[in-house]
């Protein structure tokens, strides 16, 4: 039985939450947001982006909350 059929995650999917996690660690320990902070789809999309190219979660929350020059 796959993964996907038991109800567990896969690798992709466990890595990906333990790095939105401390993405959201790191922007609420920045004061980038409060609680309860509601991710919507497009950023949430943009997040899984940034993590399949390898950004850090640091990265992630730059890339999110920066400024673009």
């Amino acid at each position: 039985m796959s993964a996907e059929h038991s109800g567990e995650l896969s690798k992709h999917e466990t890595e990906l939450r333990v790095w939105m996690s401390e993405w959201y660690d790191h922007a609420f320990a920045i004061g980038f947001i409060r609680p309860p902070f509601i991710l919507d789809d497009a950023t949430a999309l943009r997040l899984e982006g940034y993590f399949n190219v390898g950004l850090t979660p640091a990265e992630g929350v730059s890339a999110i909350f920066g400024v673009v020059h």
